[in-house]
């Protein structure tokens, strides 16, 4: 496992992050700005611009701004955590129920309701209007609290909470890559459009939730309150249907939540802008691989699974250097010395090929156990007695009749009863006995129960370094043919071939596995997306290969299944 003690790995991580933390910094003063002269707006131009900006130059602005700036600073440190760590697993309810519940998750929430606060406390601060914490009473000598400040005031907390609650453990983080080169500027403004829809809409529901809890919760909390600071409310309760329907609060309110939601959303999205950049790395200068060496290379960078953005600008660089730059492929088909052996390809081949490789195993994994599944229901209804046993299944008829499999583990059990282990295996029979009739147990099974849904996510977690290293390696086979001059591509040309249509098969099955099937009904975005770029990269990539080796397919060594499997491609219909 390459570590980020490579030079280089590291300088490039930190300097990412600490521009992206820059620039969300930034950003939020450009917000602040625009919401003080938002809320000072008025008919008379010349008053409105000099008043707000006598408010944005003044000391109290940049003191309460820099308290705000080192809390997106410590933000920003925990956000890069989910960047530079390998996503974990969820393989039931329960662990994702323990997931956030530990410290760094904890203090991810806390650290929203804080910054929830703080920008509703800064706006409330800096604005001269209506909403005041204390205001002198009419009735009755004396100070009284104004109820509205402290609504407004708690809304922030009550946004932070409500973020962190719906979007839940974001540590598992996909990484969306540019398709076309922009600057940052443009890749950030057309994300903040795409995304302006839903923020507001989900500021809308924020703002209806607070209300309806503030209007059956509102009485303790303004006892609590009152009981904290000894004051006294002259104006009638808050907590009324007649007072929260004041348009003027409603609309403080939800600004509020939407500022709120749009700063941490596009804080996210610095973050990825900065990190997902392309970023051009060397090869060794002997050619070799040389874990030990200082000195940062395309092979290190790929190899660096623990640190998954790394990996994930390797397998961007490859795909870069394969289609597009010419002088770098040469190098990467050279020897390491005359006569010597191709390193740097070597390497290559072997990450690509071994990365679709697992990711082919693991999606077979996921669709024999739906298979399994499907094949265990069809055993327990072919055990059935004949008289018990519908004729009807899903009110279709039952054509093929059920045929119970032989069991391997009952037919070696049968023949070795004595054997040395057989207690263990006993044991073992009975512990697997206990825990599927506890598993059938549908509370239990929705608790503890493997959600196949997670084992596809997680799967898919890796689509764009798959496509990529497919992409990768069918376009260095195909301008092998006129720029590899030592012939060093050929040797595995039959070797990428096999694991492509490894690949296309491992999707093909799952396709048509109940599993995705339930998720593609669900309309999960991600996941069809994701899926759908699978199979046009890894089609894509063997057309290209075939296109262009078409007339040396019989020359390759390939099986005659493997070449039966090329017809379609070799003809046109894939």
């Amino acid at each position: 496992m390459i570590e980020t003690d490579k030079k280089g790995c590291r300088e490039l991580l930190m300097r990412r992050m600490t521009l992206a933390v820059i620039t969300s910094v930034l950003l939020q003063l450009f917000l602040v700005c625009c919401l003080v002269l938002l809320t000072n707006a008025s008919t008379d131009f010349a008053r409105w611009f000099d008043e707000t900006w006598s408010t944005v130059m003044s000391p109290r602005m940049w003191v309460y701004f820099i308290v705000l700036a080192m809390v997106t600073v410590l933000q920003g440190f925990l956000c890069s955590k989910s960047y530079l760590h390998p996503p974990p697993y969820y393989k039931s309810r329960f662990v994702k129920l323990c997931m956030t519940l530990m410290i760094q998750s904890l203090l991810l929430r806390a650290l929203y309701i804080v910054i929830g606060g703080i920008l509703v406390w800064l706006h409330l601060s800096l604005k001269r209007g209506s909403y005041s914490s204390t205001a002198d009473c009419s009735v009755i000598r004396g100070t009284c609290t104004m109820e509205e400040y402290y609504f407004l005031l708690f809304s922030g907390l009550w946004s932070g909470l409500y973020f962190s609650i719906k979007t839940g453990d974001s540590a598992r983080k996909y990484f969306r890559f540019p398709i076309i080169a922009q600057s940052k500027f443009f890749q950030l403004r057309q994300r903040i459009y795409t995304m302006f829809p839903t923020l507001i809409i989900s500021s809308m529901w924020s703002t209806l939730y607070y209300m309806a809890v503030y209007y059956f919760m509102g009485s303790y909390y303004r006892e609590a309150l009152l009981s904290m600071i000894s004051m006294q409310v002259e104006v009638k309760p808050l907590d009324t249907v007649a007072k929260l329907l004041n348009l003027s609060l409603i609309l403080q309110l939800w600004l509020h939540q939407f500022i709120f939601i749009l700063i941490i959303s596009s804080t996210h999205t610095i973050f990825e802008i900065y990190l997902t950049e392309w970023a051009p790395f060397k090869f060794g200068l002997s050619g070799a691989y040389t874990p030990d060496s200082s000195e940062m290379t395309l092979i290190d960078v790929l190899s660096m699974d623990k640190i998954p953005i790394m990996q994930h600008l390797g397998y961007l660089d490859l795909v870069t250097l394969a289609q597009k730059e010419k002088m770098r492929r040469g190098t990467l088909f050279t020897l390491s010395q005359p006569g010597g052996h191709p390193y740097n390809w070597n390497c290559v081949v072997q990450k690509c090929t071994d990365l679709l490789k697992k990711f082919s195993s693991d999606l077979n994994a996921i669709s024999a156990k739906s298979q399994d599944q499907t094949t265990c229901y069809s055993t327990l209804t072919a055990r059935l007695p004949p008289g018990q046993q519908s004729q009807y299944m899903y009110h279709m008829r039952k054509l093929v009749p059920d045929v119970a499999p032989t069991l391997i583990a009952e037919a070696d059990a049968r023949e070795a009863p004595y054997s040395g282990s057989f207690i263990q295996k006993f044991l073992k029979q009975k512990k697997e006995a206990v825990v599927t009739y506890l598993f059938s147990k549908p509370l239990i099974s929705y608790i503890f129960g493997e959600q196949d849904d997670n084992k596809i996510r997680y799967a898919l977690h890796n689509g764009q370094m798959v496509i990529w290293a497919a992409e990768a390696i069918s376009s260095l086979t195909v301008f092998s043919l006129s720029e590899d001059s030592y012939g060093i591509v050929q040797k595995d040309v039959p070797i990428i071939i096999n694991t492509l249509l490894s690949v296309k098969q491992a999707l093909d099955k799952l396709q048509k596995s109940a599993v995705l099937a339930r998720k593609m009904q669900a309309d999960d975005k991600l996941i069809r997306e994701v899926f759908t770029s699978l199979r046009s990269a890894i089609k894509r990539s063997l057309y290209r290969i075939v296109t262009n080796f078409e007339s040396y397919i019989k020359d390759l060594s390939l099986e005659p299944s493997t070449l039966e499997q090329l017809h379609g491609f070799l003809y046109y219909k894939e």
